[in-house]
């Protein structure tokens, strides 16, 4: 099985992705999940490319149900947070 470590700047990609997942979820911090998918679904149509070449494109619904499940998760994680300071 080949891991992005593997794959010549895989480990950059995934450094991205992880960038970008906390990027997002920062940002749709305390916004309504109906408003927040459209922009985050935007993001990942872009990214969907990139996906393909780096894991192969069978693997890009995968990842990108992963990614958006991730960033999902840490936006209620931080409004957890933030709401617990309160």
């Amino acid at each position: 099985m080949t891991t992005l470590k593997d794959v010549p700047g895989g480990m950059k990609f995934a450094e991205c992705l992880a960038k970008a997942v906390d990027d997002l979820s920062l940002a749709y911090a305390h916004t309504p999940d109906d408003r927040a998918r459209p922009h985050l679904e935007s993001f990942l149509r872009s990214i969907e490319p990139a996906l393909a070449e780096a894991v192969g494109a069978g693997k890009v619904p995968i990842w990108v149900a992963a990614f958006r499940g991730v960033v999902m998760a840490r936006k209620r994680m931080i409004e957890v947070a933030g709401a617990s300071r309160a």
